[in-house]
Protein backbone atom coordinates (compact mmCIF):
# COMPACT_ATOMS: atom_id res chain seq x y z
CA UNK A 1 0.00 0.00 0.00
CA UNK A 2 1.66 3.55 -0.98
CA UNK A 3 1.71 6.12 1.35
CA UNK A 4 -0.78 8.92 1.08
CA UNK A 5 0.45 12.20 -1.07
CA UNK A 6 0.90 14.15 2.00
CA UNK A 7 3.19 11.11 4.22
CA UNK A 8 5.66 11.13 1.03
CA UNK A 9 6.02 14.64 0.65
CA UNK A 10 6.97 14.66 4.39
CA UNK A 11 9.16 11.92 4.13
CA UNK A 12 10.77 13.15 1.36
CA UNK A 13 11.36 16.64 3.16
CA UNK A 14 12.92 14.81 5.98
CA UNK A 15 15.30 13.15 3.10
CA UNK A 16 16.57 16.33 1.62
CA UNK A 17 16.66 18.24 5.20
CA UNK A 18 19.40 14.83 6.01
CA UNK A 19 20.95 14.94 2.76
CA UNK A 20 21.69 18.70 3.04
CA UNK A 21 22.95 18.40 6.26
CA UNK A 22 25.51 15.41 5.54
CA UNK A 23 26.69 17.10 2.71
CA UNK A 24 28.76 20.64 2.97
CA UNK A 25 26.55 22.42 0.44
CA UNK A 26 24.61 20.54 -2.28
CA UNK A 27 22.36 22.21 -5.53
CA UNK A 28 19.16 21.55 -6.45
CA UNK A 29 20.32 19.39 -9.52
CA UNK A 30 22.57 17.03 -6.67
CA UNK A 31 19.64 16.71 -4.57
CA UNK A 32 17.39 15.45 -7.54
CA UNK A 33 20.28 12.81 -8.63
CA UNK A 34 21.29 11.67 -5.25
CA UNK A 35 18.17 11.11 -3.92
CA UNK A 36 16.52 10.34 -7.57
CA UNK A 37 13.65 12.45 -6.64
CA UNK A 38 12.01 14.94 -9.63
CA UNK A 39 12.71 18.57 -10.11
CA UNK A 40 9.59 19.94 -9.13
CA UNK A 41 9.34 17.84 -5.97
CA UNK A 42 12.88 19.31 -5.15
CA UNK A 43 12.06 22.68 -5.43
CA UNK A 44 8.62 22.40 -3.97
CA UNK A 45 10.42 20.51 -0.75
CA UNK A 46 13.58 23.30 -0.30
CA UNK A 47 10.95 26.11 -0.04
CA UNK A 48 9.55 24.67 2.61
CA UNK A 49 12.75 24.42 4.22
CA UNK A 50 13.85 27.82 3.66
CA UNK A 51 10.66 29.13 4.83
CA UNK A 52 11.03 26.86 7.86
CA UNK A 53 14.29 28.81 8.90
CA UNK A 54 16.41 25.25 8.61
CA UNK A 55 17.96 26.01 4.96
CA UNK A 56 19.46 28.61 2.92
CA UNK A 57 21.38 29.71 0.05
CA UNK A 58 24.89 29.89 1.24
CA UNK A 59 25.93 30.57 -2.40
CA UNK A 60 26.91 29.70 -5.73
CA UNK A 61 28.77 27.10 -7.52
CA UNK A 62 31.46 27.65 -10.51
CA UNK A 63 29.68 27.98 -13.69
CA UNK A 64 28.86 25.63 -16.33
CA UNK A 65 28.10 27.49 -18.99
CA UNK A 66 24.78 28.52 -18.14
CA UNK A 67 23.23 30.15 -14.85
CA UNK A 68 25.11 29.50 -11.93
CA UNK A 69 23.34 26.73 -9.39
CA UNK A 70 22.69 28.16 -6.07
CA UNK A 71 24.67 26.27 -2.84
CA UNK A 72 22.01 25.03 -0.50
CA UNK A 73 23.20 24.25 3.69
CA UNK A 74 21.68 24.03 6.42
CA UNK A 75 20.77 27.30 8.29
CA UNK A 76 23.95 28.53 10.98
CA UNK A 77 22.66 29.42 14.53
CA UNK A 78 19.08 28.92 13.80
CA UNK A 79 18.68 25.94 15.43
CA UNK A 80 21.00 24.18 18.14
CA UNK A 81 21.13 20.60 20.64
CA UNK A 82 22.93 20.42 23.72
CA UNK A 83 24.44 17.21 24.50
CA UNK A 84 24.72 16.22 28.26
CA UNK A 85 26.93 13.55 29.89
CA UNK A 86 26.38 11.96 33.39
CA UNK A 87 29.26 10.25 35.36
CA UNK A 88 29.33 9.17 38.53
CA UNK A 89 31.53 12.90 39.66
CA UNK A 90 30.88 15.12 36.54
CA UNK A 91 27.88 16.76 34.23
CA UNK A 92 29.62 17.47 30.72
CA UNK A 93 27.92 19.84 28.03
CA UNK A 94 28.09 20.39 24.95
CA UNK A 95 26.09 22.98 22.45
CA UNK A 96 25.83 22.27 19.06
CA UNK A 97 24.00 24.04 15.64
CA UNK A 98 22.32 21.74 13.28
CA UNK A 99 25.97 22.00 11.29
CA UNK A 100 27.23 19.89 14.01
CA UNK A 101 29.30 23.01 14.89
CA UNK A 102 30.72 23.00 18.52
CA UNK A 103 29.31 26.18 20.02
CA UNK A 104 30.28 25.87 24.02
CA UNK A 105 31.58 23.43 26.07
CA UNK A 106 31.25 23.30 29.53
CA UNK A 107 32.11 21.12 32.81
CA UNK A 108 30.34 20.93 36.02
CA UNK A 109 31.73 18.75 39.27
CA UNK A 110 28.47 17.49 40.72
CA UNK A 111 28.44 13.81 42.34
CA UNK A 112 25.55 11.51 41.37
CA UNK A 113 22.46 10.68 43.95
CA UNK A 114 19.73 9.29 43.10
CA UNK A 115 17.45 12.08 44.75
CA UNK A 116 15.44 15.16 44.20
CA UNK A 117 18.29 17.56 44.81
CA UNK A 118 20.50 15.93 42.39
CA UNK A 119 17.68 16.39 39.07
CA UNK A 120 16.67 19.91 40.29
CA UNK A 121 20.64 20.78 39.90
CA UNK A 122 20.97 18.94 36.58
CA UNK A 123 18.46 20.82 35.43
CA UNK A 124 19.53 23.88 36.88
CA UNK A 125 22.92 23.32 34.87
CA UNK A 126 20.76 22.82 31.42
CA UNK A 127 19.08 25.50 31.67
CA UNK A 128 22.05 27.93 33.25
CA UNK A 129 24.21 26.33 29.69
CA UNK A 130 21.25 26.95 27.89
CA UNK A 131 20.42 30.46 28.86
CA UNK A 132 24.03 31.78 28.74
CA UNK A 133 24.67 30.68 25.32
CA UNK A 134 21.15 32.66 24.25
CA UNK A 135 19.32 29.72 23.32
CA UNK A 136 16.12 28.61 23.97
CA UNK A 137 12.73 27.87 23.01
CA UNK A 138 11.78 32.08 22.57
CA UNK A 139 15.18 33.20 21.13
CA UNK A 140 16.63 33.52 17.60
CA UNK A 141 18.50 30.42 18.25
CA UNK A 142 15.55 27.84 19.14
CA UNK A 143 16.77 24.61 21.64
CA UNK A 144 15.41 21.78 19.48
CA UNK A 145 16.24 19.22 22.27
CA UNK A 146 18.53 17.71 25.13
CA UNK A 147 20.54 14.44 24.46
CA UNK A 148 21.13 12.18 27.62
CA UNK A 149 24.56 9.81 27.82
CA UNK A 150 24.18 7.32 30.54
CA UNK A 151 26.92 5.13 31.62
CA UNK A 152 24.95 1.69 31.91
CA UNK A 153 22.32 -0.66 30.76
CA UNK A 154 18.96 1.70 28.93
CA UNK A 155 15.61 0.23 28.22
CA UNK A 156 14.57 3.31 26.01
CA UNK A 157 10.66 1.67 25.65
CA UNK A 158 10.14 1.29 29.41
CA UNK A 159 12.53 4.08 30.19
CA UNK A 160 14.21 2.67 32.62
CA UNK A 161 18.22 2.76 33.35
CA UNK A 162 18.34 -0.75 34.13
CA UNK A 163 21.52 -0.88 35.65
CA UNK A 164 24.51 1.60 35.85
CA UNK A 165 27.63 -0.44 37.64
CA UNK A 166 29.44 3.40 37.25
CA UNK A 167 26.33 5.17 39.36
CA UNK A 168 25.86 2.61 41.41
CA UNK A 169 22.02 2.37 40.74
CA UNK A 170 19.80 -0.12 38.90
CA UNK A 171 16.10 0.74 37.93
CA UNK A 172 16.07 4.43 37.87
CA UNK A 173 12.90 6.11 36.06
CA UNK A 174 14.79 7.99 33.11
CA UNK A 175 12.18 10.52 33.31
CA UNK A 176 13.82 11.70 36.61
CA UNK A 177 17.05 12.70 34.46
CA UNK A 178 14.66 15.29 32.35
CA UNK A 179 11.72 16.13 34.88
CA UNK A 180 13.73 19.50 34.90
CA UNK A 181 14.44 19.94 31.82
CA UNK A 182 11.97 22.35 29.56
CA UNK A 183 13.17 21.05 26.33
CA UNK A 184 12.20 17.56 24.36
CA UNK A 185 14.71 15.00 26.20
CA UNK A 186 16.15 11.46 24.82
CA UNK A 187 18.34 9.32 26.27
CA UNK A 188 20.76 6.71 25.05
CA UNK A 189 24.11 5.04 26.55
CA UNK A 190 27.14 6.98 26.58
CA UNK A 191 29.16 4.02 24.87
CA UNK A 192 26.42 4.03 22.39
CA UNK A 193 26.10 7.77 22.39
CA UNK A 194 29.79 8.63 21.11
CA UNK A 195 29.55 5.35 18.45
CA UNK A 196 27.23 7.86 16.80
CA UNK A 197 29.61 10.63 16.94
CA UNK A 198 32.42 8.87 15.93
CA UNK A 199 30.92 6.09 12.60
CA UNK A 200 31.01 8.20 9.74
CA UNK A 201 29.08 6.20 7.59
CA UNK A 202 26.46 4.10 9.83
CA UNK A 203 25.53 1.65 6.51
CA UNK A 204 28.81 0.34 7.02
CA UNK A 205 29.30 -2.28 9.55
CA UNK A 206 31.92 -0.80 12.67
CA UNK A 207 32.43 -1.76 16.30
CA UNK A 208 33.40 1.14 18.39
CA UNK A 209 35.23 0.34 21.34
CA UNK A 210 35.70 2.97 23.75
CA UNK A 211 38.58 3.34 26.19
CA UNK A 212 37.67 6.37 28.85
CA UNK A 213 37.96 5.75 32.54
CA UNK A 214 35.69 2.97 32.04
CA UNK A 215 35.78 0.68 28.84
CA UNK A 216 32.82 0.25 26.90
CA UNK A 217 31.30 -0.25 23.68
CA UNK A 218 29.03 -0.72 20.38
CA UNK A 219 28.39 -2.21 17.48
CA UNK A 220 27.10 -0.98 14.16
CA UNK A 221 25.16 -3.25 11.87
CA UNK A 222 23.13 -2.13 8.85
CA UNK A 223 22.89 1.22 9.59
CA UNK A 224 21.74 0.88 13.45
CA UNK A 225 23.26 0.60 16.38
CA UNK A 226 22.70 -3.86 17.60
CA UNK A 227 21.38 -3.01 21.32
CA UNK A 228 21.07 -6.76 22.06
CA UNK A 229 17.82 -8.42 22.85
CA UNK A 230 18.27 -7.62 26.70
CA UNK A 231 20.39 -4.16 26.06
CA UNK A 232 23.96 -5.28 26.62
CA UNK A 233 24.96 -5.35 23.19
CA UNK A 234 28.62 -3.53 23.32
CA UNK A 235 29.78 -4.44 27.35
CA UNK A 236 32.93 -5.29 25.63
CA UNK A 237 34.57 -3.48 29.74
CA UNK A 238 33.17 -6.73 30.74
CA UNK A 239 34.14 -8.95 29.06
CA UNK A 240 36.27 -11.65 30.80
CA UNK A 241 40.25 -10.91 29.39
CA UNK A 242 42.25 -12.66 31.91
CA UNK A 243 40.67 -15.27 34.21
CA UNK A 244 40.69 -15.07 37.75
CA UNK A 245 42.59 -11.30 37.27
CA UNK A 246 42.49 -7.87 38.63
CA UNK A 247 39.40 -7.24 40.19
CA UNK A 248 37.01 -5.05 38.37
CA UNK A 249 34.93 -2.31 39.57
CA UNK A 250 31.36 -4.61 38.59
CA UNK A 251 33.00 -7.22 41.30
CA UNK A 252 34.43 -9.67 38.59
CA UNK A 253 37.87 -10.43 38.31
CA UNK A 254 39.54 -10.56 35.24
CA UNK A 255 37.49 -7.95 33.07
CA UNK A 256 39.27 -6.00 30.07
CA UNK A 257 38.43 -2.41 32.06
CA UNK A 258 40.76 -3.56 34.63
CA UNK A 259 43.34 -4.03 32.26
CA UNK A 260 42.40 -1.17 29.73
CA UNK A 261 40.79 1.36 31.41
CA UNK A 262 41.97 4.63 31.27
CA UNK A 263 42.55 4.42 34.87
CA UNK A 264 45.33 1.90 34.54
CA UNK A 265 47.45 4.31 32.68
CA UNK A 266 46.75 7.47 35.33
CA UNK A 267 47.35 5.59 38.24
CA UNK A 268 44.28 6.83 39.70
CA UNK A 269 43.82 10.31 39.84
CA UNK A 270 47.71 10.80 40.56
CA UNK A 271 48.68 11.85 37.20
CA UNK A 272 46.74 13.37 34.53
CA UNK A 273 46.24 10.80 30.71
CA UNK A 274 48.27 13.87 29.16
CA UNK A 275 51.04 13.62 31.70
CA UNK A 276 51.44 10.10 31.09
CA UNK A 277 51.60 10.26 27.51
CA UNK A 278 54.58 13.40 28.19
CA UNK A 279 56.25 11.27 30.50
CA UNK A 280 56.19 7.99 27.66
CA UNK A 281 57.53 10.62 24.99
CA UNK A 282 60.09 11.27 27.65
CA UNK A 283 61.54 7.92 27.81
CA UNK A 284 60.40 7.23 30.93
CA UNK A 285 60.96 3.27 31.68
CA UNK A 286 57.92 2.73 34.32
CA UNK A 287 55.35 4.47 31.57
CA UNK A 288 57.27 2.27 28.85
CA UNK A 289 56.46 -0.48 30.65
CA UNK A 290 52.87 0.07 31.77
CA UNK A 291 52.16 0.91 27.58
CA UNK A 292 53.84 -1.88 26.35
CA UNK A 293 51.63 -4.27 28.42
CA UNK A 294 48.39 -1.79 28.09
CA UNK A 295 48.48 -2.87 24.22
CA UNK A 296 49.31 -5.78 24.98
CA UNK A 297 46.01 -6.55 26.63
CA UNK A 298 44.81 -4.54 23.86
CA UNK A 299 45.47 -6.21 21.17
CA UNK A 300 44.13 -9.71 22.60
CA UNK A 301 40.66 -7.46 22.90
CA UNK A 302 41.01 -6.36 19.55
CA UNK A 303 41.61 -9.30 17.96
CA UNK A 304 39.03 -11.31 19.39
CA UNK A 305 36.62 -8.34 18.04
CA UNK A 306 37.80 -8.39 14.83
CA UNK A 307 37.70 -12.75 14.67
CA UNK A 308 33.94 -12.00 16.22
CA UNK A 309 32.48 -9.33 13.86
CA UNK A 310 34.75 -9.05 10.75
CA UNK A 311 34.19 -5.56 10.51
CA UNK A 312 36.20 -2.08 10.75
CA UNK A 313 37.17 -1.17 14.68
CA UNK A 314 37.17 2.18 16.31
CA UNK A 315 39.61 2.98 19.22
CA UNK A 316 37.77 5.88 20.82
CA UNK A 317 37.94 7.54 23.85
CA UNK A 318 40.66 9.13 25.88
CA UNK A 319 43.21 6.59 25.33
CA UNK A 320 42.60 6.50 21.62
CA UNK A 321 43.52 9.87 20.78
CA UNK A 322 45.99 9.61 22.18
CA UNK A 323 47.23 6.54 20.04
CA UNK A 324 48.04 8.00 16.94
CA UNK A 325 51.94 7.84 17.11
CA UNK A 326 52.37 4.26 18.04
CA UNK A 327 49.81 2.37 15.76
CA UNK A 328 53.12 0.72 14.40
CA UNK A 329 53.94 -0.33 17.42
CA UNK A 330 49.99 -1.88 18.14
CA UNK A 331 50.23 -3.39 14.48
CA UNK A 332 53.04 -5.64 15.50
CA UNK A 333 50.85 -6.90 18.44
CA UNK A 334 47.60 -7.22 16.40
CA UNK A 335 50.03 -9.45 13.65
CA UNK A 336 51.38 -11.04 16.86
CA UNK A 337 47.78 -12.48 18.09
CA UNK A 338 45.63 -12.70 14.26
CA UNK A 339 47.51 -14.90 11.91
CA UNK A 340 44.46 -15.08 9.73
CA UNK A 341 45.49 -11.52 8.22
CA UNK A 342 48.24 -9.44 7.60
CA UNK A 343 46.62 -5.89 6.69
CA UNK A 344 45.26 -3.59 9.87
CA UNK A 345 43.50 -1.06 7.86
CA UNK A 346 40.76 -1.85 9.37
CA UNK A 347 41.72 -0.32 12.85
CA UNK A 348 40.59 3.31 13.17
CA UNK A 349 41.22 6.28 15.93
CA UNK A 350 38.43 8.07 16.80
CA UNK A 351 38.27 12.00 16.14
CA UNK A 352 37.15 12.82 19.74
CA UNK A 353 38.33 12.41 22.81
CA UNK A 354 36.79 13.43 26.21
CA UNK A 355 33.49 15.25 24.68
CA UNK A 356 32.39 12.01 22.47
CA UNK A 357 29.48 10.66 23.90
CA UNK A 358 28.22 14.75 24.31
CA UNK A 359 28.75 15.19 21.18
CA UNK A 360 26.86 11.54 20.14
CA UNK A 361 23.80 13.02 22.35
CA UNK A 362 23.85 16.55 20.95
CA UNK A 363 24.09 15.09 17.13
CA UNK A 364 21.35 12.63 18.23
CA UNK A 365 18.75 15.08 19.24
CA UNK A 366 19.72 17.37 16.19
CA UNK A 367 19.09 14.46 13.97
CA UNK A 368 15.83 13.13 15.80
CA UNK A 369 14.16 16.94 15.64
CA UNK A 370 15.07 16.87 11.35
CA UNK A 371 13.54 13.04 11.57
CA UNK A 372 10.02 14.36 12.96
CA UNK A 373 10.00 17.25 10.58
CA UNK A 374 6.53 16.13 9.37
CA UNK A 375 4.96 16.55 12.98
CA UNK A 376 5.87 19.81 13.31
CA UNK A 377 4.29 23.16 12.13
CA UNK A 378 6.12 25.76 10.23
Amino acid sequence: MKPANGALKQKNLVRLAMYILDHEGVSRQELADGLKLSMPTVFQNVSDLVSRGLVCESGEFGSTGGRKAKMLTIRQGARCSVGVEITAHHVRLILMDLCRKPLDIAQNCLNYENTAAYYLELGRIVQDFARKNGVGTNTSCRLVGVGIALPGILDPERMDLVKSHALNVAHINLRQFSMNIPYPVLFGNDANLAAYAEVEDKQRNTVYLSLNDTVGGAVYQHGDIYLGEHFKSGEFGHMILVPGGKKCYCGKRGCLDAYCSARVLRRGDSQSLTQFFERLENGDPDCARRWDTYLDHLAVMVCNLRMAFDCDIILGGYVGGYMGGHMRTFDEKIRKYNNFEEDTSYIHLGKFRRECAAIGAARMAADRYIENLEEQNN
